[in-house]
């Protein structure tokens, strides 16, 4: 499902698709700003969106065989919620 879909599938629960759009799109912009500034987003029954920091390792380059090292780097994680867990295992959206 991409974000077409998603607001093909509000316009069928009777939202304006121009609506649901504009909003689909604030909330990913939200989300977005939020972990830029490295805050974690928890949205209660769904899941929590948090960024991590890894530190850099040795890696061998698939290309040239040596051996190079990678900086440090931040990595977006999702932890899903207990309900989210469930609605998934039992094949019902109600759950949420």
């Amino acid at each position: 499902m991409n974000k077409n879909d998603l607001v093909t599938a509000l316009a069928d629960m009777d939202y304006c698709k121009n609506q649901a759009s504009v909003v689909i799109n604030d909330i990913f912009r939200v989300i977005a700003e939020s972990l830029i500034e490295e805050d974690k987003v928890m949205i209660r029954g769904f899941g929590t969106f948090e960024v991590k920091h890894r530190k850099g390792h040795m890696i061998v380059d698939a290309n040239s065989k040596q051996p190079k090292m990678l900086d440090d780097y931040k990595m977006i994680t999702f932890r899903p919620s207990n309900n989210l867990k469930e609605a998934v295992r039992t094949k019902d959206a109600n759950k949420l």
